[in-house]
């Protein structure tokens, strides 16, 4: 696991961990479906994070469905299951706001496209 905080960014450290966590498993680097995750204190010391940083962002996983944590047991990858029309319009939303964001920027509507099917090829297309 390639796990890194940036501790000059804007961004929150609990945030900086719940995407790279989010970019591992969704790349397979990380586990497989219903693999455990590291322990929170694991990985708590490897990433040099307060042990409620790590906490808070294996939290949000859970809010999004994409881990499980059970009491007193780590946490395990969720599998993978169709879209439905909540998660959907969830990532719809999301899309939107960043298309503002580009445009509001002055991205154009190639250099977008061009953003959107990089990162397309990282998750959809095999090697």
């Amino acid at each position: 696991m390639n796990v890194k905080i940036d501790p000059m960014s804007n961004i929150p450290f609990y945030q900086q961990l719940t995407q790279q966590l989010l970019f591992e498993i969704a790349t397979g680097k990380i586990c497989g479906n219903g693999d455990s995750l590291p322990s929170i204190r694991d990985l708590a010391a490897k990433t040099s994070l307060n042990l409620h940083t790590v906490h808070k962002s294996y939290k949000e996983l859970q809010k999004k469905g994409i881990i499980a944590i059970k009491p007193n047991s780590k946490a395990t990858v969720n599998k993978p299951t169709e879209a439905n029309g909540v998660s959907l319009q969830q990532i719809s939303i999301k899309v939107e706001q960043i298309m503002c964001e580009a445009y509001v920027l002055g991205i154009s509507e190639y250099q977008l496209q061009q953003l959107f099917y990089e990162n397309i090829r990282k998750f959809y297309i095999e090697p």
